[in-house]
């Protein structure tokens, strides 16, 4: 009989504030440590998972309708491993100008050797301004 394969989810949260503007800059950038949480003999480790999805919390939604992200090997993003991707913001029932978009990404990276061992930077840019004050990486082992 064969083994049970067993997932195993890990959240990366990062609060701060970005003023998301219409073009991708150093400054519009989450630095995501996806080894902060782990165990001993893994932290330090490059990163060789698969990222899952990503979500992104907008304080002020302003005039915005969609998101674009990157995610990036490097803090200057260069080193790109998720390129260029869409969402329509989706605004809050009760509160409008809050919102929030989502991307299901399914991709396994192996962190080269050019990254920061364990981070993933997440540049994001707007249509509009807008404010981001949380993102998440969600990834799984494998």
């Amino acid at each position: 009989m064969p083994s049970r394969i067993v997932t195993f989810f890990h959240p990366s949260v990062v609060a701060g504030t970005v003023n998301v503007t219409a073009s991708f800059t150093t400054g519009n950038v989450h630095a995501h440590d996806l080894r902060a949480e782990a165990m001993p003999g893994v932290k330090g480790q490059r990163f060789r998972e698969r990222v899952e999805g990503i979500h992104i919390r907008l304080s002020a939604v302003g005039s915005a309708t969609k998101i674009t992200l990157k995610v990036c090997l490097d803090a200057l993003g260069n080193d790109i491993v998720v390129p260029d991707v869409e969402a329509t913001i989706a605004t809050g029932v009760d509160d409008a100008a809050k919102g929030a978009v989502a991307y299901s990404v399914k991709v396994p990276l192996y962190q080269s050797a050019t990254g920061e061992v364990g981070k993933l930077y997440l540049f994001v840019k707007g249509d509009n301004t807008c404010t981001v004050d949380q993102s998440t990486i969600t990834w799984t082992e494998t």
